[in-house]
């Protein structure tokens, strides 16, 4: 019986390593599959020489990078579902028009939903009418919004201007560098708003005498709505590039990152930069329009700056005159109310209410606090976390604040003490800080009483920004008149804060994303 025992122990342990010989084997040969990679090639005509460059360079990668190349000279030969079998698509000046509508629809799949990576080259961005195609609207969407418009004919050297030198495909690289004899396409809109550019070409270094100019002219860049890793080079007209160190780089960190190879840069030590691939949230802002003079100048004032931070739609911003229209199922949708001098009223309050108890976020200017006897909503001094409206300076003036958190996240990158720029500042009875769920981030500095010129506050806490800790909330009393954006440090103040509340989303943390 033992022996026969320990036969068995012996096959068995033949057997188990025999399995994992076998796995082993297996996931070698599925590491060493080749990647696959789809080249559409332009062939024939001026690019004749930078297209044949390139198929011989990426025949003679082939072994380093692992790839299977499939090359075709036209995009009417794909079928739809086909290209999400490449692990990248590389457009080697192949033109955005004469796509069957099958190859329109996979491509646009195949980008949208991240399916592989995206390389493309010159002609890549010839988007307008050209031999009796319309243009593809996703194509120019993708690549920035733009129409191609015109180029330099005659041929160009130009020097390039590397504007990240941190991200993956431009890692290595010389800050500056010059691309000879290239044709510089320019475009009716500049795509910097909707891509993010990694080099643009120093107009002033052209080789020739031309007036077919941009001002800034973006010339590599990438879209990082799209889900598809992806970057474009407008050049790509002469041979001469494959004797350029610099574009022989930028090629090979191209496919490293499409093909999201772990020795590139990225994979290694993590891009510096977290960029979104979509609106990263939505905030709804409200404002009374004919409120007193000074608040509606503050509320314009501040739908502009509100406005700017969403350039490039990394967040999505609604404005209302009325939260009538607003009942909770929908305000459950905004990841942050933004109160300009408004308050709910009616009904309102009841989807409010519900809003902030649900783990909505708020931020509040100035009159969106102000309450008094008359206001009747027991509930709101419970979420401000004080007592009623007590006094005022009068009129608005500046004021020496201080911050009475230095480690908060709204105060932590101000210094101790600003001059704030001139307002009616509102003081609380009972003050806000007596409350032990509120957190005071900035008051006005004491050494500012005798405070105001007409109505003059001799005494008193002055708390000017907080949060109740029971709520994802920041009550700022800045609000009236035009000058309330003249300050940097109080500019950062609004900034900080609408950060931090939306940082704090019950949902999630769409700037960990």
């Amino acid at each position: 019986m033992k022996s026969r025992f320990v036969l068995y122990l012996v096959l068995s342990a033949i057997l188990s390593l025999t399995s994992s010989l076998s796995k082993a084997q297996e996931s070698k040969k599925n590491a060493s599959e080749p990647r696959k990679v789809l080249v559409l090639a332009e062939r024939g005509g001026l690019h004749e020489g930078f297209t044949a460059a390139g198929l011989q360079w990426l025949e003679s990668q082939k072994e380093r990078f692992n790839m299977e190349l499939t090359i075709l000279n036209s995009a009417k030969e794909i079928r739809e579902g086909e290209l999400s079998k490449y692990q990248v698509i590389l457009q080697l000046n192949y033109p955005p028009y004469a796509w069957s509508k099958a190859a329109q629809k996979d491509m646009q799949h195949y980008i949208d939903e991240g399916l592989g990576g995206y390389i493309g080259f010159h002609h890549a961005s010839l988007l307008g009418e050209f031999d009796g195609y319309k243009m593809w609207d996703w194509f120019s969407d993708f690549l920035g919004k733009i129409r191609y418009q015109n180029y330099i004919a005659e041929k160009s050297d130009g020097t390039v201007l590397l504007e990240d030198n941190q991200h993956p495909v431009t890692k290595g690289v010389p800050n500056s560098f010059v691309v000879e004899d290239d044709e510089w396409y320019t475009y009716d809109t500049n795509p910097r708003q909707n891509v993010q550019v990694l080099a643009r070409v120093n107009e002033d270094s052209y080789s020739i005498s031309t007036n077919i100019k941009m001002g800034d002219h973006p010339i590599i860049w990438t879209n990082p709505v799209k889900k598809a890793r992806n970057v474009y080079f407008q050049f790509g007209h002469s041979k001469l590039l494959f004797q350029s160190p610099a574009f022989i780089k930028l090629f090979e960190n191209a496919l490293h990152w499409t093909l999201k190879d772990a020795d590139s840069a990225e994979e290694n030590k993590g891009y510096a930069a977290n960029y979104a691939r979509e609106p990263r949230f939505k905030a709804l802002v409200h404002y009374e329009p004919h409120a007193e003079e000074a608040h509606v100048q503050f509320d314009k004032q501040a739908i502009e700056f509100f406005r700017k931070l969403t350039y490039g739609e990394g967040w999505l911003m609604d404005v209302t005159t009325s939260l009538a229209d607003y009942p909770y199922e929908k305000l459950k949708d905004y990841s942050i109310i933004i109160s300009l001098n408004a308050m709910p009223g009616g009904k309102q309050r009841e989807a409010f209410q519900q809003y902030m108890e649900n783990g909505g976020g708020w931020m509040g200017f100035h009159a969106s606090a102000y309450n008094d006897r008359n206001t009747k909503w027991p509930w709101f001094n419970e979420f401000l976390g004080c007592g009623q409206f007590y006094c005022n300076n009068w009129p608005p003036q500046p004021a020496l604040v201080e911050c009475d958190s230095g480690e908060h996240p709204v105060t932590s990158t101000l210094p101790q003490s600003f001059v704030a720029p001139a307002s009616e500042f509102y003081q609380w009875q009972p003050s806000p800080r007596l409350n032990p769920d509120v957190e005071v981030l900035v008051s006005i500095s004491p050494k500012m009483y005798p405070f105001g010129l007409k109505d003059v506050v001799k005494w008193g806490d002055f708390p000017i920004v907080w949060t109740n800790k029971k709520y994802r909330m920041v009550y700022l009393n800045m609000g009236h008149g035009d000058e309330e954006f003249i300050d940097a440090t109080q500019n950062l103040l609004f900034v900080n804060a609408f950060r931090w509340i939306v940082s704090q989303d019950p949902k999630g943390n769409p700037f960990e994303k």
